[in-house]
């Protein structure tokens, strides 16, 4: 049985709860969280828990937490800022970690966790969701099984309101990195998942609102070097529009349709098909498949290959490099940055 603590009670944590709720190898059994005291008084919680609430451990620090010995590996939720202190504390306390996205504001500490990780020997791995996401996992089968010819072109775009409830941290780049860091992230990463590195990026965009909100609407074009054109736009808007993820695929001999607010979320058009298919997409959803396949990593003693930190380092850098090309407004090699 795998002992878990979460650290960070937010709303990523307490989503967290109902998915290690159906994990029969594993039990949470501790937090760390500033408002632990307070917490650990929500009787909210109790039907997301596993065992009574009187018998979880609480910490207020999460160095407490990674030095207790009670737990196998922590899942951190914290604010993007804190994820290198976290991380490095639990791996050199021998602790297994999974890290919510985005990896960290710099290349720097992207860099310090990545190290730590290697120096440990214990499993660190990068909660970018989108590579575990059904839709996009139908895409990624269907590029590298090459069923229907080449990629043509790859379109994504996510973007919604600003987040709201006051916003916090999250409103603040100095903490999350704004919507080019926090959201764009998602559909980059994707594109060096299924792609690769491209060798250089083009964007655009800007501060609606103020610097401490940071950028949040961004247009990015990834070059591949091949005549297979890629972009990636994204907002966070101050009119109440839904939140919504979408992208279009143009294979040789096929085209695949994902609209995020439209059921059916996923539509193949292919050759000689007069209506488009809809994909079986499984039995599970994103969180807990990234999840799953974590907690196996682990248990089997295996690098994270599907998401290993280098890579999902590596997208930080690609929004370094976003960012370079708005601020400069030029072409950006992306050898800059990535490494």
């Amino acid at each position: 049985m795998l002992r878990v603590g979460i650290v960070g009670l937010g709303g990523m944590g307490r989503g967290r709860l109902r998915y290690y709720a159906q994990m029969p190898d594993t039990r949470v059994v501790a937090f760390a969280d500033v408002r632990c005291e307070e917490l650990r008084r929500d009787k909210t919680l109790e039907p997301l828990l596993q065992a009574p609430i009187e018998q979880v451990y609480w910490f207020r620090d999460y160095r407490d937490l990674a030095g207790s010995g009670i737990v196998d590996l922590v899942d951190i939720c914290l604010p993007t800022d804190l994820h290198c202190d976290a991380a490095v504390a639990a791996l050199e306390a021998g602790l297994h970690v999974l890290c919510e996205k985005p990896m960290a504001l710099t290349l720097t500490d992207c860099d310090t966790m990545v190290e730590a990780g290697r120096r440990a020997g214990k499993v660190l791995m990068i909660a970018q969701c989108i590579r575990f996401w059904p839709e996009y996992e139908v895409l990624t089968r269907m590029y590298q099984s090459g069923e229907a010819g080449r990629l043509l072109s790859l379109q994504l775009t996510r973007q919604g309101q600003t987040p709201r409830g006051g916003c916090g941290w999250m409103c603040q780049a100095g903490h999350s990195g704004g919507a080019i860091l926090d959201l764009h992230v998602h559909d980059i990463d994707y594109c060096q998942y299924l792609l690769g590195l491209p060798q250089r990026i083009y964007a655009q965009g800007g501060m609606s609102v103020s610097k401490d909100l940071g950028y949040d609407y961004v247009l990015t074009n990834l070059d591949y070097g091949s005549g297979l054109l890629v972009s990636a736009t994204t907002h966070w808007t101050s009119v109440p529009i839904p939140f919504v993820a979408r992208y279009e695929a143009r294979f040789e001999r096929a085209f695949l349709s994902y609209d995020s607010s439209r059921t059916p979320t996923l539509l193949i058009y292919r050759e000689g098909l007069a209506q488009p298919e809809m994909p079986d997409l499984g039995e599970h959803d994103a969180y807990y498949n990234e999840i799953r396949y974590f907690l196996d990593c682990v248990l089997t003693g295996r690098e994270p290959l599907r998401c290993p930190p280098q890579e999902t380092r590596n997208s930080i850098a690609l929004i370094k490099s976003a960012v370079a090309s708005i601020e400069r407004r030029e072409l950006v090699a992306t050898r800059e940055f990535v490494n």
